[in-house]
């Protein structure tokens, strides 16, 4: 501590106050944190001090620094040692400086560095080669010994010298279930450790024998597997034995070279619901190792597939089991009865695990099992399924009990792989009578077959069967379906009123295959007289013109074909519109005579103008006659070709209907 005079003038002490608050005592570092022993690049750190420039430090193998004291200074709060001595207790203490002060000594902390350097073996197994290191990155030469106890006394030691890079390398092979010890003594550029490294850990463990990994407690569908194993880090030979009994007695023998890289060696033709019991060991130069502890895995019973047992199947089906690896073929057979021994019996041998059947016998109950075969084994049968074939044909189309079907229908059944014909018989009958039924048939390439012309209003019924090449299936069930009966009148509406009579439209249901369409159109709904009009099979639409106004026609349609003719549609009716001129008729006086006539008639009229004038003479069935000018006074009417009945003379102005009289011819 600076000394400070005191002096009584004020000045003095003024100024003696302020040089006070300006070069304040520096605290003394405080050091808490301990140091470990070793010798090279030690380094410490301590907290810093308000104030301080910085730090003087006293080093020293003495704990009063009396002598052997090293002093350096650093600026900031941290330091290395220099290169220390092995064994040796060393002392440290530290003050802060500044320009015009310097702190206490701190407390003194003390350590002692290590008399041996450490060995790193982490690295360290049964490789082609190994590395050894030690941790003192100072030293200069290191001494090492091996051997493989850790006394270092065995025929087997052995002493290396290194160089700055402080490891050596440890060369394969090895002795197996043997530890190699090691120790080392290092030299720095001031000190040589006085003890050997430590050995309780510093040791390569080599194994007794090898580690297996898989397979293990595992059942197989495959008689070919791999047997995988892990490794040495070394070049080894492997020497793998696999045995159906523990005791290795007859083993079959697989080696993995010390050139190969290969973890694993494959073996195949394994024995059929067998287990399999495998181990391995190692072989060097210069020894062998154990064998290594038994792994096992079975080779499981062959499973049946498809077809599932009691399934019902069509007469080409397969017969599958599940795929085994690395075999020679698959043996299956089957048989209509259950203990294969029927003049049915037979045996295919395939290289697939599937086999494909060709029509079978239909409604036919089969058994089937299979074996498996490589050059060593065969495996047992698996167990017995069986399956049925279908009996006959599904019936598709048309529905059972349909109506009003068409004049020509297409049959169908349910389509199954292998038949080569489908065959249909059809007949009133539902005993199908020979004479009395059709038959008609379609390969399996078509889905259906179409029927001959039918009749009308008929109730059909049909059955199918299915052929293969080896057998024809019994006759299905059978369905029935009928014919439509009659056309359908749609347009007008039945009893529809006020319709146009200059030109109406009647339609009705177009129906395929007829040959033509009979129409009957009247004015009595018993059509005593009516007028017929014949339409082809592509026409189901006629209009009628000029028919009587305020009049009620009654009409009704029957089709024809080439084999049959429908009955009548039902009969509708329609009524015309009155559109009488009803001044223009009261004006115009027409007088028919004679009425009734066996002759002709005459019409006497008084009009205005006869330009646009004309008389239409209709039967009652409103079915248009004749067509006749009018340009005089009388107008005469020939019947030349009518027979006798009722007619309506219908007197036409401009287009317009102004008269009507009933003509009565006899």
């Amino acid at each position: 501590m600076r000394k400070i005079n005191i002096y009584i003038s004020f000045f003095v002490i003024t100024f003696q106050f302020i040089s006070i608050f300006v070069n304040a005592q520096l605290d003394a570092p405080n050091l808490t944190f301990s140091v470990p022993g070793s010798i090279c690049s030690q380094y410490y750190s301590f907290f810093c001090i308000d104030g301080a420039t910085g730090y003087e430090v006293n080093f020293s193998t003495y704990s009063d620094f009396s002598d052997d004291v090293q002093i350096f200074e650093t600026e900031v709060c941290n330091f290395h040692f220099p290169t220390l001595y092995f064994n040796t207790d060393y002392y440290f203490r530290i003050r802060a400086y500044n320009e015009t002060d310097t702190s206490e000594w701190s407390n003194v902390q003390s350590f002692t560095t290590y008399s041996y350097s450490n060995v790193n073996t982490d690295i360290l197994g049964n490789g082609n080669f190994s590395a050894i290191e030690t941790s003192l990155p100072c030293a200069t030469v290191c001494w090492w010994e091996t051997d493989t106890v850790n006394t270092f006394d065995s025929p087997f030691l052995h002493r290396d010298t290194t160089y700055d890079e402080h490891e050596i390398i440890f060369n394969a092979p090895f002795y197996f279930c043997t530890n190699y010890y090691v120790r080392v003594k290092s030299v720095t550029l001031i000190d040589t450790t006085p003890n050997w490294s430590y050995t309780s850990w510093n040791y390569i463990e080599i194994p007794c024998a090898v580690s297996l990994i898989s397979p293990n407690d595992i059942t197989f569908s495959s008689s070919f597997t791999e047997l995988e194993i892990e490794r040495f880090p070394q070049p080894l030979r492997y020497v793998f034995q696999l045995d159906t009994t523990t005791d290795f007695t007859n083993p079959r023998e697989y080696e993995i070279e010390d050139t190969d890289e290969s973890d694993q060696v494959s073996v195949e033709d394994l024995y059929f619901e067998t287990t399999h019991y495998w181990r391995v060991r190692a072989i060097n130069s210069i020894d062998t190792s154990q064998w290594s502890s038994v792994f096992s895995f079975g080779m499981g019973t062959v499973h049946p597939m498809y077809p599932v047992d009691g399934e019902i199947t069509n007469t080409n089906t397969s017969l599958s089991i599940a795929d085994i690896g690395n075999i020679i073929g698959y043996l299956f057979e089957y048989d209509t009865v259950p203990d294969f021994n029927s003049a049915a019996f037979v045996e295919i041998n395939s290289p697939t695990s599937a086999i494909q059947l060709n029509s079978l016998d239909y409604e036919q109950t089969y058994y089937w099992r299979a074996r498996v075969y490589h050059s060593l084994d065969t495996s047992m049968y698996t167990a017995t399924r069986s399956f049925s074939t279908i009996a006959c044909p599904e019936l598709i189309s048309p529905a059972n009990e349909s109506t009003g079907l068409k004049l020509k229908e297409r049959l169908e059944s349910e389509y199954q792989p292998g038949v080569s014909l489908y065959e249909y018989q059809m007949s009133e009958n539902p005993e199908f009578p020979n004479g009395e039924t059709t038959e008609i048939s379609h390969t399996g390439f078509e889905e259906n077959v179409q029927t001959d012309l039918l009749k009308f209003n008929t109730e059909y019924h049909w059955r199918a069967r299915y052929i293969n090449d080896n057998d024809t299936s019994v006759w299905s069930e059978v369905f029935a379906f009928s014919t439509i009966d009659v056309p359908v009148l749609i347009l007008p509406a039945n009893s529809a009123s006020e319709v146009e009579f200059t030109q109406l439209m009647l339609q009705w249901q177009s129906i395929q295959y007829v040959d033509t369409y009979s129409l009957w159109v009247s004015t009595s709904s018993d059509f005593t007289e009516y007028d017929e009009y014949i339409q082809p099979s592509y026409g189901s639409i006629i209009y009628l013109v000029d028919l009587l106004p305020s009049t009620t026609y009654y009409w009704k349609v029957k089709a024809t074909s080439a084999i049959d003719e429908s009955d009548w549609s039902e009969t509708w009716s329609f009524t015309t519109k009155n559109v009488s001129n009803i001044n223009l008729e009261n004006q115009i006086e027409m007088q028919v005579f004679p009425n009734p006539s066996s002759h002709n008639y005459t019409v006497k009229l008084e009009l205005p103008s006869y330009n646009n004038a004309e008389i239409k003479i209709a039967g009652l069935n409103g079915h248009l006659k004749d067509v006749i000018p009018v340009t005089s006074e009388t107008t005469v009417i020939a019947t030349k070709g009518w027979k006798a009945g009722v007619y309506v003379c219908n007197l036409f102005i401009d287009g317009q209907l102004v008269k009507a009289e009933k003509l009565v011819f006899e």
